[in-house]
């Protein structure tokens, strides 16, 4: 088949217009479509209802430290969280504390070490937190973490009958989170009695220090029914 034989009749005339028009206007709509969603205002996609694929794009930034502590001995672990670009939020800061006690003489004398937090220094209402771990086993130390914003999980989802302004305002942190991130770690060593050939055993831990803070931006796409 040549072109002339879809051409020869007029509705074939305008059989073939609509097809040209329809592959010309298929790849332009998907083109514009992220422009489009980005509208506001009456009118505009934010504002309307549909259904929403909604991913996290994560950023994670860490900060990372080891301190040698003895017994009664309290370091302040300082982590300064900044303010990002307006589209990205902050889903949770965390801090993690591990150690590894290896030089006892037996059972009965693991290292352990407390943590408290101060959290004047940081934007928002955040409540202070506690914790300690043991420095033996596989599951050493402790660690805390907070939810700048509420249940953030970083998992994708799908969602219907909602529009983009109402899931931009469930994913926000409301500008909080921001400031000097501080918490306290205090040494616990558990020492033998006396010296053991002529020395003290186990008089000091070290500490590994962790902490992260993870930014993200949403990605919203549209869901179409094609069935």
């Amino acid at each position: 088949m040549d072109f002339q034989d879809l051409v020869d009749t007029p509705r074939k005339i305008k059989t073939l217009v609509g097809t040209i028009a329809f592959l010309v206007a298929f790849p332009v709509y998907f083109a514009i479509m992220p422009s489009l969603i980005g509208e506001t205002g009456p009118g505009g996609f934010s504002s309307s209802s549909g259904s929403w694929s909604v991913a996290f794009e994560e950023d994670i930034v860490s900060l990372s430290e080891t301190v040698n502590l003895e017994d009664g001995e309290t370091h302040e672990s300082i982590f300064e969280v900044l303010e990002s670009d307006s589209s990205v939020s902050i889903g949770f800061v965390e801090i993690v504390v591990s150690c590894n006690d290896n030089d006892d003489p037996g059972p009965g004398f693991t290292d352990s070490a407390d943590g408290n937090s101060d959290l004047s220094g940081v934007s928002g209402d955040f409540s202070d937190q506690s914790a300690s771990g043991n420095c033996g086993g596989g599951d050493s130390g402790f660690s805390m973490r907070w939810d700048v914003t509420p249940n953030y999980s970083g998992e994708g989802y799908e969602v219907e009958g909602t529009s983009i302004s109402e899931i931009e305002s469930q994913w926000d942190d409301g500008g909080f989170g921001i400031g000097e991130w501080i918490v306290g770690i205090t040494a616990d060593i558990s020492s033998p009695p006396g010296p053991i050939i002529g020395d003290i055993v186990d008089s000091d831990e070290d500490f590994d220090i962790t902490w992260n803070v993870v930014y993200y931006e949403l990605v919203i796409t549209p869901v179409f029914d094609i069935a």
